[in-house]
């Protein structure tokens, strides 16, 4: 790798391979532990210590803005639901009964509504 490379290649690590940080001192230590990185990556990428962790997060918070916004649904009642209903499509084929032990009864009309009417 040459030196005109090395800034691109810096970028294709943090930008594609979502890692933080390069921790290289030299050319030839980034083409060394990009190489590495990559076998790692196809092997076990839980493994690899470089990867950001917000790509796991980032549909998980998603998922649960998405569920906030549902009448009656707020910060502390969507974790319980996505917690008993792991899914969007699980939660939207929940019958009141099903709904009732996790938001109470009030909370489980409004959310089977919400899915149920016609807009």
């Amino acid at each position: 790798m040459s030196e005109q490379y090395f800034s691109a290649i810096q970028k294709f690590t943090v930008l594609d391979l979502g890692m933080v940080l390069l921790p290289v001192t030299s050319q030839m230590e980034a083409s060394c532990l990009i190489i590495q990185l990559v076998q790692e990556q196809t092997k076990e990428p839980s493994k690899n210590p470089f990867l950001s962790k917000k790509r796991t997060l980032m549909p998980e918070l998603s998922l649960l803005r998405t569920v906030q916004q549902i009448p009656g649904v707020g910060k502390v009642k969507a974790p319980l639901l996505l917690q008993k209903f792991p899914s969007i499509q699980q939660l939207s084929n929940a019958s009141i009964r099903e709904l009732e032990p996790v938001v109470g009864q009030a909370v489980a009309q409004h959310i089977h509504a919400f899915f149920t009417q016609p807009r």
